[in-house]
């Protein structure tokens, strides 16, 4: 299933895993700190053993830190934002694989300790086995594979260590050294999700309040389309309309728009209204934008209905544009969304 799919989305753009509780408390305050909105980005996976250190931690972390998402092997916490670990990963590569895996979210980024104590598959003189784990979560994606960064807190390394990350796939260069992780970890994480994963989704569903997703990146197009009623990429320079109620027009299964077009900003205004449950935009609105400059009522009017005759054409179900008290609106039923560059300057109707 599509993670976006899943409401909210589980999968988050970053994972982070480590193996003893003071680690996670250091990166949780370090973030909490000095880059809070990363918090509700983030999965931690916590690879301490079970027992009643780690479930104090995790009662503390998921009162403290509301929207970031916990892995870790308990069973006497049920929270939604925590997912248990069975404790057979600890001796288990590809049980643990397969379960942090699924907290990834497609194109995103791993960050992982390189020296992973708690886990009995890997030989003591060996911690740097360690990178293994990471690679065979990244094997697991079969399209848009992770980028993996590890971290170590180790003043040097075994003379093999930066052979064996060449050979698994992995840059020596891409190792961060904890003791500097305000000057370098924060910086890591933002340059990622600057380049890699620039988008932020506006989503909202049977008349719901509307939510975010942040850290999409253009590939996600077609996942999130398939999930949707109605999307409209708010881009600049290339705006586009997807969805399931868009027909496909030959290969493309999107209509493209004009920047600053009538229309654009009337799938602006219907889907931002949907987005904060508003009134509807006005037919009076609608018109004005369309008819001459001294049109009288009745013209704005007639100007209005042909452009939404125009803008239901788009779709295949013309109900869904609803006109209701004088207003068109979108039917509060539809699930629909709108995805923008949040370091662009707003886009206003």
């Amino acid at each position: 299933m599509s993670w976006f799919c899943e409401q909210p989305p589980k999968r988050r753009p970053i994972l982070l895993v480590e193996d003893h509780l003071y680690h996670i408390e250091e990166a949780l305050s370090l973030l909490e700190q000095s880059a809070p909105r990363l918090l509700p980005l983030l999965t931690i996976a916590c690879l301490d053993r079970p027992g009643p250190d780690t479930d104090r931690s995790l009662k503390d972390w998921l009162q403290r830190f509301p929207e970031t998402r916990f892995v870790a092997a308990t069973q006497e916490i049920k929270d939604p934002r925590l997912d248990p670990l069975d404790p057979i990963v600890f001796g288990r590569q590809h049980e643990l694989t397969k379960a942090l895996a699924l907290q990834l979210r497609p194109g995103g980024l791993l960050l992982q300790d390189v020296q992973l104590e708690t886990l009995t598959f890997i030989p003591r003189d060996r911690w740097w086995d360690s990178i293994h784990l990471a690679a065979s979560i990244r094997g697991l994606f079969a399209d848009r594979a992770p980028c993996c960064r590890f971290l170590s807190n180790k003043k040097g390394y075994e003379a093999t260590f930066g052979v064996d990350l060449l050979e698994a796939g992995f840059d020596p260069r891409d190792v961060i050294d904890k003791r500097l992780a305000e000057k370098l970890l924060i910086p890591t994480i933002l340059t990622f999700l600057d380049r890699r994963l620039p988008l932020e989704l506006r989503s909202a569903e049977g008349g719901r309040s509307a939510t975010s997703v942040v850290g999409l990146e253009p590939q996600d197009r077609a996942e999130v389309e398939g999930c949707v009623d109605l999307i409209l990429w708010d881009l600049p320079g290339r705006p586009e309309l997807g969805g399931r109620l868009v027909p496909r027009r030959g290969r493309s299964s999107r209509l493209k728009l004009k920047p600053g077009c009538h229309e654009l900003m009337t799938w602006r205004g219907l889907l931002d209204d949907l987005l904060h449950l508003g009134p509807g935009i006005p037919v009076l609105e609608v018109g004005r934008r369309a008819a001459p400059e001294l049109a009288g009522r009745a013209e704005i009017t007639n100007c209005a209905a042909r452009h939404i005759h125009l803008v239901r054409s788009r779709l295949s179900q013309a109900d869904a544009v609803q006109t209701v008290d004088h207003a068109y609106r979108l039917d509060r039923r539809l699930s629909v969304a709108r995805a923008f560059d949040p370091s662009q300057p707003p886009l206003t109707s």
